[in-house]
Parts: C-alpha cells; structure tokens; sequence
C-alpha cells in the first residue's frame, strides 16, 4: 500500500505563496526538470491543482495507475490524490495551484461545482472546440493575470479562478473523468458539515452541535473529514474561517478587530494568534502584503 508523501507547498516544498491567499501559478516541466524528468508520486492536503500541458508528452501516474499524456492537455488533481509524473519529451505549460480551503468557502453554496474538486480529470485540448479555447483563455489569463502588477488584480484573479473551475465542472459532464477518488455518502456529509459552517457564522459553535445537526456521530463526522479533507472537523473549521478571514483582510477597510467579531470570535488577540499559527504571518502582515500586491 502507498505511504503518501505530502508537500505544503509544490513537489518538494513545504511552503507555498498565494496571490489574495488562492492561488499559484508555476512553469510546469520546471521541476522535473530539476529531478531528472521524474517527479515522484506525492500528494497536497491543502491544493487543487491544474496542470495545464501546452506541449510534450508526460506519464502521469495516480492511484497505482499510469497514463499518458501528450499536450496540449489538462489534468485536474484533488488534495489528498497521489500524483507523479516522468516527462518523456521536454514538456512545457503551467501549474495553477488553488487554495483548497479558500475556494471551498468560495463555492459553499454551489454543492455540485466543489464535488468537481474531488475528482481526478484529464481531457485532451480539440484547438477547433469552442468550450476547449474558453478554458485555454481564462488559463492564460490566469497566467498572465498572476505574473503581473495591473490595478484591481486581486479581484480579477477571483473572477478567473470562478470561472475557471466553472468551465471545467461543465467539461467534465461532456467527458469521463480518470477517477472518482470520494464515497459518495461521505461527499454529502462533507458538503453538508461546509454549508453548516458557512451558516453558522460562529466560530464558537462545537463539534457536537455539528454532529447533531448532520444526525450522525462526532466519530463519524470525523472519519468524513479525514477521507476527504485529512483533517478533524475542527481542523475544517478553522480552516474555513482562516479562509473568510483572509478575504475580509483582503478589504483593507477592515481592521483586526472588525474582522475578529465578523468571524463571532471575541477575543481579536486570540485571532492574531491563531491567523499567525494558520498562516505564518500575522494578518497586520498579511494586509501588508496586499497593500503591496493591490
């Protein structure tokens, strides 16, 4: 049985940067590039991530499988997935890596698009399909979106990835996917226990009042996190709020303290706390760093 190995950030690194904490975008070839063709089977418990495969001919292997893929392509990689590759030609295109938790709070709402997270895609680019050429722009938009400093880039971004994941969920009921890699009942937990979070709106309510409302146990709940999330219910949680908290930092009219008691947690210092934990940084910092990126 495979012993998942998992980076933080992209194939042998633990730290990742983010634009307005959601997205990375990074030359894919690059690091097998580095490693001698070969990037050995890993996975992320915090990135979806599109491979975008312009040119050359790569084997990608996921669940103990092996298939190859000659660009141009795309390939979709759920957190939690096993994933490797050996370039057999110089290959070339770009990695958009997406904060897991940032887009679930994104999509909350929209049950059938996060379900599109939760599987493995990998479809061939028809240069003469229209629906192919629209996802190819908004990738290369994303691209350049990322690469550059231009006024509002923030938003444009989180407009791109929207319509982005949106284009790709509708591709997929065009075309099979590699594999369903989430038990179905466990997906409606998980996106049930997410809705819940998103209407509470308070950090404080526990993991047993959760568990009640989803009329299950607190173990169960845990074991539906951890098969799709690899983190507790409170990991979740926290996530998902850290996550609402870097979007409300990210609108500089909003001070700490504004942002703690819109998150319901009463104690701004205990959130600093928790954010720097979480993140790294403290979100004085983090709005520094928007402050530079805007």
């Amino acid at each position: 049985m495979y012993n998942k190995v998992f980076f933080q950030g992209l194939y042998g690194s633990d730290s990742i940067e983010f634009a307005r904490g959601l997205i990375n975008v990074h030359p894919f070839g690059e690091i097998g590039k580095n490693n001698n063709n070969k990037v050995e089977v890993h996975a992320h418990n915090n990135l979806f991530q599109i491979f975008y495969i312009e040119s050359g001919i790569t084997e990608i292997t996921y669940q103990n499988k092996s298939t190859e893929i000659e660009g141009p392509s795309i390939i979709t990689i759920p957190k939690n997935t096993p994933h490797g590759f050996i370039h057999h030609t110089e290959v070339s295109g770009w990695i958009i890596s997406l904060s897991d938790s940032v887009l679930e709070s994104l999509l909350n709402r929209e049950a059938e698009v996060l379900f599109t997270l939760y599987k493995i895609f990998a479809k061939n680019i028809d240069v003469l399909d229209a629906n192919d050429l629209v996802i190819i722009n908004i990738l290369k938009q994303c691209v350049q979106e990322y690469n550059e400093n231009q006024p509002g880039k923030l938003i444009m971004l989180q407009n791109l990835v929207g319509q982005l994941i949106i284009h790709l969920y509708r591709l997929q009921h065009q075309d099979n996917v590699l594999e369903q890699v989430i038990d179905n009942s466990y997906k409606v937990y998980f996106r049930n226990f997410m809705m819940l979070i998103a209407e509470s709106r308070s950090f404080k309510k526990t993991i047993d009042e959760y568990a009640q409302e989803l009329r299950i146990t607190t173990t169960h709940l845990t074991r539906v996190t951890k098969n799709i999330s690899n983190k507790s219910p409170r990991e979740v949680i926290v996530d998902y709020y850290i996550s609402e908290a870097k979007l409300l930092l990210s609108n500089l009219k909003y001070n700490i303290n504004e942002v703690a008691r819109e998150l319901d947690i009463e104690d701004p210092s205990y959130f600093s706390r928790l954010f720097k934990k979480k993140t790294g940084i403290t979100p004085k910092e983090f709005q520094r760093q928007i402050k530079v990126k805007a």
